[in-house]
C-alpha cells in the first residue's frame, strides 16, 4: 500500500450525503462526503460519488461540495428528494438517526463519470447505509468490481442494515472500520464471538479466495482508544482525552487519516497515532468537518 510518487493519491467515497438536522442547526453531511472532506483536508485527491435531488436542499449541497474542494460526481434526481437525516445528541455526544426514506442518494447510478473515477482511484471507501436500496446497491457492486483497494466503513444504522449485504461486502473489503457494538452484532453473523481476533479470522475465512490484499481491521472502542490489525499484529492506541462537543464526523475523520496515512506507507502505530488525535480534535468542535491545519494537530504530518 505504500506510494512514494509526486502527484497525490486519489479517494472515491460512495453512498449518502445529506443534511443532518441538530439541535444547533442544519449542517451536510452523511459519513462519505465527511471522509472525503477530511481527505482533501488531508492532502489527496478526494471524490464523493452520491445522488442530490433536484431541490434547494440539493443545489446548496452540490455548492458546499464544491466549497469543501471535493471532486463531485453529484448526480442530479428529478423525482426523490435530496437526503436528510434528523440526529439526536444524547448527553455523552454520541449521536442517533432517523433517515428520510426514500431519498435521492438511494438512487445512484453507474454511469461513465462514476465508472472513470472508480478505475482511477487508489480507494474505494463504501459502507452499509447507502446499500439499503437495490438501485445504489448494484451501482456499488460495479464500482466495487474495477476498484483495486476496497474500504469498508461498516457504520450500522438501524434499521437500514442486512446481515447478507454486511457479510458480503466483508468479503470484498482490504480494509475494515467498525465499532465495539458492530462487533458484537457482526461477530454474530459471522458465527462468531465480538472478540477481535475471532472476528478477524472469520472475515479472513469469508475473503478466502475472493480478495488479495491483506486484511486491515480497525475497531473502534471509545473511551478506550482503537486497535489495528495490519502487517500481521494488532496495534493498540489509546483514547486522546477531550471535552466532546459531539461525535457527528469525528468517526470518519479517524478513518480518513488512518487510510490516508496508511496509503502513504506510514507505519500502523503511527498512524493510529495520528488518527486518534484527529478523532478526538473533531469531536472536541462542533460539526463534521471543523477547520483545522493538519501541520499543527500532528507533529511531523506527512
Amino acid at each position: 500500500m505504500a506510494s512514494a510518487r509526486a502527484t497525490p493519491l486519489s479517494v472515491v467515497c460512495f453512498g449518502e450525503i445529506l443534511w443532518d438536522v441538530l439541535p444547533r442547526g442544519t449542517f451536510l453531511g452523511g459519513a462519505p462526503l465527511n471522509v472525503a472532506a477530511h481527505l482533501t483536508r488531508l492532502g489527496l485527491n478526494a471524490g464523493l460519488v452520491s445522488r442530490v435531488g433536484p431541490d434547494e436542499r440539493g443545489l446548496a449541497a452540490m455548492a458546499l461540495v464544491r466549497k469543501l474542494g471535493v471532486d463531485s460526481s453529484l448526480q442530479q434526481d428529478y423525482a426523490l428528494p435530496t437526503g436528510e437525516a434528523r440526529a439526536v445528541l444524547a448527553a455523552d455526544g454520541s449521536a442517533s438517526y432517523e433517515f428520510e426514506t426514500p431519498a435521492s442518494w438511494d438512487a445512484i447510478e453507474f454511469d461513465d463519470e462514476v465508472r472513470n473515477a472508480a478505475q482511477a482511484a487508489d480507494a474505494l471507501v463504501f459502507g452499509s447505509l447507502a446499500q439499503r436500496d437495490a438501485r445504489s446497491r448494484e451501482a456499488l457492486r460495479q464500482c466495487l468490481a474495477l476498484a483495486d483497494y476496497r474500504v469498508f466503513d461498516v457504520n450500522l444504522r438501524q434499521p437500514h442494515h442486512d446481515a447478507r449485504v454486511v457479510l458480503e461486502s466483508l468479503r470484498e473489503a482490504d480494509f475494515v472500520k467498525l465499532n465495539e457494538e458492530e462487533c458484537i452484532i457482526v461477530g454474530a453473523w459471522l458465527g462468531t464471538s465480538g472478540d477481535p481476533d475471532a472476528l478477524r479470522i472469520a472475515i479472513e475465512r469469508l475473503r478466502a479466495g475472493h480478495r488479495t490484499h491483506p486484511l486491515q481491521l480497525c475497531i473502534t472502542r471509545g473511551g478506550d482508544g482503537a486497535l489495528l490489525w495490519a502487517d500481521g499484529r494488532w496495534h493498540s492506541q489509546p483514547a486522546v482525552p477531550v471535552k466532546v462537543v459531539d461525535t457527528v464526523g469525528a468517526g470518519d475523520s479517524f478513518l480518513a487519516m488512518l487510510l490516508a496515512q496508511r496509503l502513504r506507507g506510514v507505519a500502523p502505530a503511527l498512524a493510529l497515532q495520528r488518527a486518534a488525535a484527529l478523532g478526538s480534535f473533531v469531536a472536541s468542535r462542533a460539526g463534521a468537518v471543523p477547520d483545522y491545519d493538519p501541520r499543527q494537530l500532528v507533529p511531523d504530518f506527512a
